[in-house]
């Protein structure tokens, strides 16, 4: 495993800071095992070690400069010395109140701890992160999106919870004494025991798909209406209305940003919109009584100009681009 990998396994992160005890085990264990492994994680402690302190004092500016031109020249050395695939020249490390709080920017990946708590907050800020929670729970990340961590050591009690802004799939592992699992996501809380799903949460909506096992879900109101769901069913609920709505989907094809795809099946213009304006962040203008069919397709999740491009040839003067994001009108047949 690479140091950068390191940054983002939890258990080793818990191995690091001593706060779980199976963890520390674990590593100790590999590192005696795999002397090759023990290299890699000299390289990651130093570059921990340069975004950590023991100091719980006001961090002043000077602090915060001469902490980020120490980590700069480290990150030039380890850049000199070790080629990665990708630069490490955008890290960025600054210190906030508690100063008790570490904070890591790595590889497009920003990961707080509190040595207070034992909650992490990981966020994926310019591509997908794949986390392996200290429970065995397995996350992937869409990059743009936030998760907050807590309770997720195998030996405490009570439910595991996590907090997500954006975009997740979960692989939630079961735990021989039964904890339950919940995903905070906006207004939607995600209750599960062990199951695979997807969570899409945006300011004005929240998406639940189930690709195996049961969930409950429900609005973190007081008597909110509760909802049980089956494989294959999405479940999307409206700030607005307040109201969760269930149908059928292909999970697969839902869940498909974690190969970097965007899939299309029989998709109606509603649906179309929904993936320019939360997943691509575009401007949709919708002309009253405009209708485009079913449309089908496959395309890359980072790249919204191939879509766009194939929306304006399969409905020519229907789908025109506007600045910042196209214009749905209809046809000039109705």
């Amino acid at each position: 495993m690479k140091p950068e990998q390191l940054l983002t396994d939890e258990t080793f992160l818990g191995w690091y800071f001593r706060t779980d005890d199976d963890a520390i085990k674990k590593w100790e264990r590999l590192m005696h095992e795999d002397p090759h492994l023990k290299a890699n994680v000299d390289e990651a402690v130093s570059l921990l070690k340069l975004m950590h302190t023991e100091d719980e004092t006001t961090v002043d500016e000077q602090q915060i400069a001469q902490a980020s031109t120490k980590l700069m020249a480290r990150v030039q050395d380890w850049e000199n010395t070790k080629p990665l695939k990708r630069s490490l020249k955008s890290i960025i490390v600054r210190w906030t109140m508690p100063v008790a709080a570490s904070l890591l920017m790595a590889l497009g990946v920003v990961w707080y701890v509190n040595k207070d708590s034992t909650s992490k907050v990981y966020v994926a800020s310019e591509k997908m992160l794949e986390l392996k929670l200290a429970d065995g729970s397995l996350v992937k990340l869409n990059k743009g999106s936030e998760l907050k961590v807590t309770g997720m050591e195998q030996k405490a009690t009570g439910s595991r919870e996590v907090w997500l802004k954006g975009e997740a799939f979960f692989d939630v592992s079961h735990l021989p004494n039964h904890r339950g699992f919940v995903v905070h996501s906006g207004e939607v809380d995600v209750a599960v025991l062990g199951t695979r799903f997807n969570v899409r949460s945006f300011s004005n909506s929240t998406s639940v798909a189930l690709e195996s096992g049961k969930v409950e879900l429900s609005i973190n109101k007081v008597n909110s209406q509760k909802l049980l769901m089956q494989p294959g069913d999405l479940v999307e609920y409206s700030n607005s209305s307040g109201n969760l709505v269930k149908r059928e989907v292909n999970v697969q094809n839902y869940a498909a940003w974690q190969s970097g795809k965007v899939i299309f099946e029989n998709a109606t213009l509603l649906e179309i919109q929904k993936v320019l304006e939360e997943r691509f962040g575009l401007k949709v203008q919708v002309e009253q009584g405009s209708e485009l069919g079913e449309f089908n397709g496959v395309f890359p999740a980072d790249d919204p100009a191939v879509l766009i491009n194939a929306l304006t040839k399969a409905y020519p003067h229907q789908v025109v681009r506007v600045e910042g994001g196209v214009q749905f009108k209809k046809s000039v047949n109705d």
